[in-house]
């Protein structure tokens, strides 16, 4: 953690000053990552008004957490079904 300070951060041209106690670099990357998304869909639109954006950017970057999410339960069941499948093996190995 770091001591409370103020990252200022640049999103879609506008400054926005950023209190956190996270690493500055780590809220520039969000930044950016917002920032990256909001002008996607600037550019894949007509022209829209700037809280519009950030509402299709708020959604695009839920619907990426989501199928992260999704993905990380997925590779969890089959690591559990995997780790379940060694561990009898190795029951049935020991009892022989």
């Amino acid at each position: 953690m770091y001591d409370r300070g103020i990252t200022t951060v640049q999103i879609f041209g506008k400054e926005y000053p950023i209190s956190s106690d996270q690493n500055p670099e780590y809220i520039q990357k969000l930044a950016d990552y917002v920032d990256k998304k909001m002008n996607e869909i600037a550019s894949e639109t007509e022209t829209l008004a700037s809280g519009r954006i950030a509402i299709l950017a708020c959604l695009n970057i839920a619907d990426d957490l989501m199928r992260l999410k999704k993905e990380k339960e997925q590779l969890i069941r089959i690591i559990e079904e995997r780790i379940a499948n060694i561990t009898k093996m190795i029951e049935k190995k020991l009892s022989e």
